[in-house]
């Protein structure tokens, strides 16, 4: 079919052959054109491979063995403290820049005190150094035999070096951390998280342009990312007309999301992905829309669900399926403390809101789109493709990747392309933005 294909292999091996051929190649890899980590192992009968079937996303009948990542020595030039996004501190090694696993390497994450005590890493120490999974760099150990007796000891600072705000250590917790809620440091790290992939996803809003927004003073919430116009957005530096326009329709485009996904680009300590999915499903079975109420605005769901989230204790949060007590008291104080109770509430006066989720009594593979595969292409005005999806998914569609005779309908937006003539030529329905939404409501399109 024309695909380039890998000429470095063999067939018809047991497992001593795989065995074999994973030790031809441990050294030999290196004078190979590309980089590679490891060895594919697979099944090759499609009948056995059937058999086996999957777990998750992954097959069971294929593996990929990793090889022994390189290991070199290298001088540890400085630990340096950088605060994150949720005020944790990270200890940092600056490192002598040194080549491993096909790349110059002058930073590794010490990930927090206990492990630089536990390694016990030390200024000006020589360490060995590789890639965990050829990807990122480690410190595997101290070479101790080595020291001259200057190495000097790593402290966490006693002051936010970002802030000056004192540092801060729950009893019995391993993180440092600044607990200034407006330190730089973490405004900046939580408007790229809030904007960023799996959160609001506004496309074009990449650190340098929130850098100029912050630093210009031009957003001090989230919510004003929503409120920016045209004229704010050509005046920042390298954007003309176009890429002004582009980053407008990006953010307008961002203003309809799912509860979890806005849930989860608020950047709540100790929640990820999967708790604000939870969270959100036990939060539309406890507290659903009503029948004809907006979902956003100063009436709609979503100020009703700021104010029941302000009121919840922290016991109430540990309703929710794989929340704990830690994580329980992390949600309660982010929903009732001064200065991150009116975030949900900023977002309602900025026009977002979330899509309407299906009533709690919908099972998976029940509602409007029961039975139905719809394919999205192209771009549309109230969803990404990954937020278009998942309302497919939750009204009991499937959401497809590519148009076929078992295809549906095709939901359309601009610059639709190849799939849209695909569907055309088959006859699948094709859907605009509009129909899609009666569709999902249970309306005719």
């Amino acid at each position: 079919m024309g695909f380039p294909v890998e000429p470095n292999h063999d067939l018809d091996l047991d497992m001593d052959g795989v065995i074999d051929f994973v030790e031809r190649w441990r050294e030999p890899r290196h004078e190979l054109p590309y980089e590679t980590d490891g060895v594919v192992v697979k099944v090759e009968r499609f009948d056995q491979q059937r058999r086996l079937g999957m777990v998750s996303r992954a097959p069971r009948w294929a593996i990929a063995y990793k090889f022994p990542p390189e290991q070199v020595e290298t001088l540890v030039e400085d630990i340096v403290a950088y605060v994150g996004r949720t005020g944790t501190l990270t200890p940092v090694a600056h490192l002598q820049p040194t080549k491993v696993a096909g790349s110059t390497v002058a930073r590794a994450t010490l990930h927090n005190l206990d492990e630089v005590r536990r390694k016990d890493v030390r200024v000006g120490d020589r360490v060995v150094l590789h890639k965990a999974g050829d990807v990122i760099p480690e410190v595997v150990r101290v070479l101790t035999d080595a020291r001259t007796g200057e190495e000097r000891v790593f402290e966490m600072p006693a002051e936010c070096p970002v802030c000056a705000t004192p540092i801060a250590r729950d009893e019995g917790a391993v993180r440092h951390y600044c607990p200034n809620l407006t330190c730089p440091a973490r405004v900046g790290q939580e408007f790229g998280h809030f904007a960023g992939r799996g959160g609001m996803d506004i496309e074009g809003a990449g650190w340098v342009v929130l850098s100029q927004l912050l630093q210009r003073g031009m957003v001090r919430t989230r919510g004003d990312l929503f409120r920016l116009s045209l004229d704010d957005l050509q005046s920042l530096e390298r954007f003309g007309q176009k890429s002004a326009q582009n980053l407008a329709g990006a953010i307008e485009r961002a203003r309809v999301r799912p509860l979890a996904r806005i849930l989860y680009a608020l950047g709540i300590p100790q929640v990820g992905e999967q708790t604000a999915i939870d969270l959100t499903n036990r939060l539309v079975a406890r507290f659903p829309p009503g029948e004809g109420e907006p979902m956003g605005g100063p009436g709609g769901w979503l100020a009703r669900l700021a104010g029941e989230l302000a009121r919840m204790p922290a016991e109430a949060f540990e309703a929710v399926p794989g929340v704990g007590p830690t994580v329980a008291a992390a949600l309660a104080r982010f929903f009732s403390d001064p200065p991150t109770s009116g975030v949900l509430a900023d977002l309602v006066d900025a026009g977002v809101e979330p899509i309407r989720p299906l009533p709690p009594t919908t099972r998976e593979g029940e509602g409007p789109l029961s039975g139905k595969t719809l394919v999205v292409t192209g771009t549309l005005e109230r969803f990404d493709r990954q937020s278009a999806e998942e309302a497919i998914r939750a009204a009991g569609g499937k959401a497809g990747g590519s148009v076929s005779r078992k295809t549906d309908f095709l939901v359309a937006g601009e610059n639709a392309g190849s799939k849209l003539a695909k569907a055309q030529e088959l006859g699948v329905s094709v859907l605009d933005e509009e129909g899609f939404v009666r569709l999902l409501g249970g309306e005719e399109p």
